[in-house]
């Protein structure tokens, strides 16, 4: 299993497009509407200087004057997606790409086509370099887990031996486990277990009283170096995906946040390449009591559509109880019009535009155009 890491894509992507951004410490503007707009992400070069995601754009710009803030554009970002999907494809037709410049391409079998896996791994992150300018770093592992770590390590390749994934993944934070949820990972810390060492003799059975045990027996596995199954067909796109969120303690509908949180899931599913034709909202009240919502999330403006499913959902949740879990189906499908790997010169024509209306907003503000989400 190969895990190919482009550090940093977005920035190198912005500094591709404008030269005089190469050096500048760079971030990107949160999408969410809001008062006061914050930092959605920021480059090395910005977090030396102190400033890190969340911190509000006025108080970095006094603390970092030479700070250049962006504006995203995802369709950039899919872009470089699909152009990372061709390479990944051009070794094997089994992989899966991640966001802002992850993506993993399972080489077993294939070394009569490519040689011995580390050659291959060696030879796509050259041909990255010099087709398109990125620099790449590999992982080389058994495990997904293990060779997506092993990537980050920022070394050319990395290898981890067959039987090592256990000592490899020990000493990393419980949080580098991607089947770990923000709120389980706190009730963790609450008992005393911060890193992966910490919870890989334990059993599902002792894990799961922590946690879900759905949630636990994902976790041992990633943090076992288990999770090594075949993946998926590369080009195949995940026709519906479910997200769950468990509410502790229950909560009134006026406290959860759905907009938020329907919003920050629906724009990882548009950095995907994916788009929502429908979404089914469930929520079960302290009681059991199941109830369901369908809404269609159409029309440019993500935020607005979130805040009006919000809406609706206060309407519909009559009931004066508490609420202890929230559940949202959507049927997904490619961005329509626009095919999954995009041809190059489609790319090149988008990046051009996309410089030209980064241009104009600078020079012009808010209402000089919109941009699509």
């Amino acid at each position: 299993m190969l895990a190919v890491w482009v550090p940093e894509l977005p920035f190198q992507l912005a500094r591709q497009r404008e030269s005089e951004l190469v050096g500048r410490p760079l971030g990107f503007r949160s999408p969410e509407q809001g008062r006061t707009p914050t930092l959605w992400m920021v480059d090395r070069i910005a977090r030396k200087a102190g400033l890190e995601p969340g911190v509000p754009v006025d108080i970095a710009l006094h603390q970092d004057p030479g700070l250049i803030v962006l504006d995203p554009m995802p369709s950039t970002w899919m872009d470089a997606r699909a152009c990372l999907g061709r390479h990944l494809l051009a070794y094997s037709p089994l992989g899966r790409l991640g966001r802002f410049g992850e993506g993993f391409v399972d080489l077993r079998g294939t070394e009569r086509l490519h040689g011995p896996v580390l050659d291959a791994a060696e030879r796509l992150r050259i041909d990255l370099l010099k087709v398109v300018g990125w620099n790449a770093h590999g992982g080389l592992s058994q495990s997904l887990s293990a060779s997506r770590l092993a990537a980050k390590a920022e070394d050319q390749v990395r290898i981890v031996e067959v039987g090592q994934e256990v000592p490899f993944l020990a000493p990393y934070p419980l949080g580098a486990l991607q089947a770990l949820e923000a709120r389980s990972r706190e009730r963790l810390q609450q008992f005393g277990l911060h890193r992966v060492v910490q919870v890989q003799p334990m059993t599902v059975q002792a894990l799961g009283r922590i946690i879900p045990p759905a949630e636990a027996f994902q976790v041992l596995r990633q943090a076992r170096g288990e999770d090594q199954d075949r993946l998926p067909p590369l080009e195949t796109v995940q026709a519906s995906e479910t997200i769950r969120k468990i509410i502790l303690p229950p909560a009134h509908k006026h406290e959860l946040g759905l907009a938020s949180w329907v919003w920050e899931v629906a724009w990882g599913w548009r950095l995907d390449g994916r788009f929502v034709h429908r979404l089914r909202l469930s929520w079960w009240d302290v009681d059991d009591l199941h109830h369901v919502l369908p809404f269609g999330l159409n029309g440019e403006d993500l935020w607005a559509c979130c805040r009006d499913l919000e809406l609706q959902f206060m309407a519909e949740a009559t009931r004066r109880v508490l609420i202890q879990r929230l559940e949202l189906e959507a049927w997904l499908g490619p961005t329509p019009g626009t095919p999954l790997m995009l041809a190059e010169d489609t790319a090149r024509k988008r990046l051009a535009l996309e410089a030209t209306a980064l241009r104009l907003h600078r020079r012009f503000g808010q209402q000089a155009l919109r941009l699509g989400a």
